[in-house]
């Protein structure tokens, strides 16, 4: 399981999907990367640090915001 740290970048409220750049990947974001529902909404900034938990197999599709730091 590898569990990476990124920036969020933008989330959508009502489907809980967001979109995450991840440390080192200046140039490109994941999209469409599930949310923890258990986190607050009231939390999630865009700019504030995350963790990312690409699953056993390392796929972009997989992932999931697992936590935010604000």
């Amino acid at each position: 399981m590898a569990v990476l740290r990124g920036k969020l970048v933008s989330w959508d409220s009502g489907t809980y999907v967001a979109v995450v750049r991840l440390d080192g990947s200046v140039a490109q974001a994941i999209t469409g990367v599930a949310v923890n529902r258990a986190i607050a909404a009231a939390d999630m900034n865009a700019g504030d640090v995350c963790l990312v938990d690409l699953g056993d197999h390392g796929d972009p599709g997989d992932a999931i915001l697992t936590a935010v730091v604000a």
